[in-house]
């Protein structure tokens, strides 16, 4: 082999060897997808009055490990506090301990959403009947639906829990028709991501009681979802239940996020611990998520 040809093939060595030592080497493809974000739904703190359990620091320990973790953003998916069941006389309590929950999360310093749930309802608001019963939660935390986009990303927040005569559970006409014409200006190749307090689906009855029953999913979901299905829906995140649950169909993820106080701060709730769920997404919007036990122990 002459001079030439020596140095030609010591060259192919050497970018045979840049080639085996880049990214390849670690297991990692040039082209993968990076993190983009990261956030957090936490459902079901049910603080009290009386704060039963030590819901206030378990709820600020939440808090302080989702930001820990680097989240953007927390959304709440209702029943952030007791209050459904207080009494017209009950106001002033009804309004400080909203006003309690709403001061934990901004010393928190982690930006926040809300969703509405049914112990969000309190039924007097300045003294007069509020037959709804959101205007208390919309003075302290703001509208009981909306959406808002971040990174790319188009996020929904359901009111779950509208109600009538025939009605426990719903969505109305025209919180429907607000959907309807949201929906329509994000296209259909837009990540999209929807909270609700009250599920679309879930195996709560099966699982913990050994029946099957509609009850606790609201009345029209199969209309809402039928909706959604005509859009690039990664995930629905649902409260109410307690419990801990990840079901797929129809190319739908439904999640259910556990709760913050897991049996109301007495201890884990048929095995789910005290937790939330923690989402990330990456630069080619795919989406993952695991439930995370915050570590809290139970404070009698």
């Amino acid at each position: 082999m002459n001079k030439s040809s020596l140095f030609i093939f010591l060259l192919a060595i050497v970018a045979l060897f840049n080639h085996c030592t880049d990214n390849s080497r670690l297991g990692v493809e040039e082209n993968s997808p990076k993190p983009l974000f990261s956030f957090a739904f936490l459902t079901d703190v049910h603080l009290n009055k009386d704060n039963r359990g030590n819901g206030n620091e378990g709820l600020a320990k939440a808090l302080a490990d989702a930001k820990a973790k680097g989240v953007d953003f927390v959304i709440f998916g209702g029943d952030l506090v007791d209050i459904d069941g207080m009494k017209p006389e009950q106001e002033a309590t009804a309004d400080s301990l909203l006003a309690r929950f709403k001061s934990i999360v901004e010393k928190s310093g982690v930006p926040a959403h809300f969703t509405i749930g049914n112990h969000d309802r309190y039924y007097t608001f300045n003294g007069e009947p509020d037959p709804a019963g959101f205007k208390m939660f919309q003075k302290h935390l703001g509208e009981t639906y909306y959406s808002f986009d971040h990174k790319g990303v188009h996020f929904v927040i359901l009111n779950s829990v509208q109600r009538d005569a025939e009605h426990t559970y719903f969505v109305n006409d025209e919180q429907f028709s607000w959907l309807e014409n949201d929906l329509k200006g994000i296209g259909e190749n837009m990540p999209l991501v929807v909270a609700t307090h009250v599920p679309f689906q879930s195996l709560y009855y099966p699982a913990v009681e050994g029946r099957i029953t509609p009850t606790d999913m609201f009345d029209n979901f199969k209309q809402v979802w039928d909706l959604l299905l005509n859009y690039n829906l990664k995930a629905i995140l649902q409260g109410h239940q307690h419990l801990h649950e990840e079901l797929f169909v129809k190319d739908t993820w439904f999640l259910t996020g556990g709760a913050v106080s897991a049996g109301w701060w007495g201890g884990e709730f048929h095995r789910t611990q005290e937790g939330y769920m923690l989402v990330n997404v990456d630069t080619d919007g795919n989406f993952s998520w695991e439930y995370v036990d915050y570590g809290w122990e139970v404070n009698p």
